[in-house]
């Protein structure tokens, strides 16, 4: 899977997801990347066609446990405490997957700065240079201020903010962000 580099949005918006898939932000009904299925669906919502999984090959236990632990490095990226440090850290990840990064004749563009592996890489190798890839241009073209813990007092999620107006407010707004209205809601109701 060759990525993108001016393109931060698919993979800024998966690192989110993929993230709040971790029981530390569903602490009752525990990891909702559960099994190999669920990882599918997940890389298929975001349109996501990995060369690991070519020819309709099936993702593994293994391959899900590896997937699962980089959601715990890309946590501790999104819960750095200074873009430094977020920076800092997405390069290490980086550097764990051998890549290059090259001018590549595009069909829409004259060239697009890919990453590129240097050799057949895993799924959490395709996962971690585009995600790595991903945060480092979200945080170059739309800032620091844009990574963030969800509002909602009742949430552990966190996320990276690619909207425009960048007044994103939860991780998950149809989730977070209707608990908070239909409290404030029921709050407003028994007032009157």
């Amino acid at each position: 899977m060759q990525v993108v580099l001016d393109d931060y949005v698919v993979g800024a918006s998966f690192a989110t997801d993929l993230v709040n898939t971790s029981p530390r932000v569903w602490v009752e009904a525990g990891d909702a990347l559960r099994d190999p299925q669920a990882l599918h669906d997940l890389l298929d919502e975001h349109g996501l066609s990995p060369d690991a999984l070519r020819n309709g090959r099936r993702l593994t236990g293994g391959e899900l446990a590896d997937v699962q632990a980089l959601r715990e490095e890309i946590r501790s990226i999104l819960d750095a405490p200074t873009s430094d440090e977020l920076v800092d850290r997405t390069d290490q990840l980086l550097q764990t997957v051998p890549h290059h990064v090259r001018l590549v004749p595009d069909a829409q563009f004259d060239y697009r700065w890919n990453a590129l592996p240097d050799r057949r890489i895993d799924l959490t190798g395709e996962l971690t240079l585009l995600i790595g890839y991903s945060l480092l241009g979200t945080l170059r073209t739309l800032g620091y201020e844009r990574f963030r813990p969800c509002a909602s007092p009742t949430c552990n999620g966190v996320f990276v903010d690619t909207s425009r107006g960048g007044r994103r407010r939860y991780c998950m707004p149809a989730l977070c962000g209707n608990r908070i209205n239909v409290a404030n809601h029921r709050q407003r109701q028994r007032r009157t």
